[in-house]
């Protein structure tokens, strides 16, 4: 008599656990790393040039646009206006971010083998979308507040409901 043949179905299935799938891409992330530390601090250095000059001129020009005779001569409800304005573009660019950080938005690498691994999913995406989705909430807040200083408000329960819209949006 002879054995049959092991099968596809007869190999018991070790499903990875959304930890141990997190733990090997870190793990292989770091065998490919092939930056030096100069290229790092480059890096970094270029981003915060970029933030302080970019977040330089929208501080500098929010004020002239705020003080600007049209706008100080202009209604309040003008002022909540161009608030909510850049409430919005502020919430667009934390959704732009989430979607190019975010835990739906995977290489070709990932997808290939990562994705169609049988693993949850759902212990793997979610605390990287809490922390992605908590991140910009808190940016936007950051940013309504600014707004409303910005806009003349000074009393702290309307920078408090500035900053409850903007973590709302």
């Amino acid at each position: 008599m002879t054995a049959a043949p092991a099968t596809i179905a007869d190999t018991p299935a070790g499903v990875p656990t959304a930890r141990q799938v997190r733990t090997h891409l870190r793990k292989a992330r770091s065998r490919h790393h092939d930056h030096s530390l100069g290229d790092v601090l480059g890096d970094a250095y270029v981003m915060v040039l970029f933030v302080g000059m970019y977040g330089w001129f929208a501080i500098s020009a929010s004020r002239d646009l705020l003080d600007s005779p049209t706008v100080g001569q202009a209604e309040p409800g003008v002022r909540w206006w161009l608030a909510v304005a850049a409430l919005l573009a502020g919430a667009g660019l934390a959704w732009r971010g989430l979607r190019a950080l975010g835990p739906l938005l995977v290489t070709p690498a990932t997808q290939s083998w990562a994705t169609s691994a049988p693993i949850d999913r759902r212990a793997w995406l979610a605390p990287r979308f809490v922390l992605l989705l908590l991140g910009s909430a808190a940016g936007t807040a950051a940013l309504a507040v600014a707004v409303a200083a910005l806009g003349g408000v000074s009393e702290p329960s309307a920078l408090g409901w500035a900053a409850g819209a903007g973590t709302a949006t």
